[in-house]
């Protein structure tokens, strides 16, 4: 049996957002070309590692409007106080942060938090944040959601790989030491 592993697996613009100014992430569109020959960013590779999910409300409710569930098959954790009406099977409402981590870390789960960034601070609050995988895109927003809020702790990392793709994204993989 494996230990648990907590992975942030993000994109973000240069200037440190996940999502612009009204919490929209239309402007990521840019980057998955559409066309026969999309960028292969690695995230089906990345799934198949994955056993289960962690997110934020917000970033709940925004999935949701996509035409179709893409974690089918997955355990999906909603950090949230409400019930959440008509889940998609798997998707369970938590609000004990503190317990989901001590059953997915006894289950030596392989956790991939999605966000939001409430999210992603209250992992780290907690020590549940084994490795930071970002995705830099090439674009200043200027303004918008930050992936890492007021956060006012260092947190330091090691680079495990770098990896830049022909249309300008980087993509930076750090272990929590």
């Amino acid at each position: 049996m494996t230990d648990a592993r907590f992975r942030l697996y993000m994109a973000q613009s240069l200037d440190g957002f996940v999502a612009d100014a009204e919490g929209g992430v239309d402007w990521l569109d840019a980057f998955d070309d559409g066309d026969d020959e999309a960028v292969d960013y690695g995230t089906d590779g990345f799934m198949d590692e994955i056993d289960a999910l962690i997110m934020g409300r917000a970033t709940y409710d925004q999935i949701t409007g996509f035409d179709v569930w893409p974690y089918a098959g997955k355990r999906v954790f909603v950090l949230t106080s409400s019930p959440i009406p008509e889940a998609p099977e798997g998707v369970e409402a938590t609000s004990d942060v503190a317990g989901l981590i001590a059953e997915l870390r006894e289950d030596a789960a392989r956790v991939w938090i999605v966000g939001g960034p409430g999210a992603v601070v209250a992992m780290r609050g907690l020590g549940a944040l084994d490795t930071v995988e970002l995705f830099v895109m090439p674009i200043l927003l200027g303004a918008g959601v930050p992936l890492f809020g007021d956060e006012a702790d260092p947190l330091p990392l090691s680079l495990k790989s770098s990896r830049a793709y022909p249309n300008g994204v980087v993509h930076l993989v750090y272990d929590v030491v």
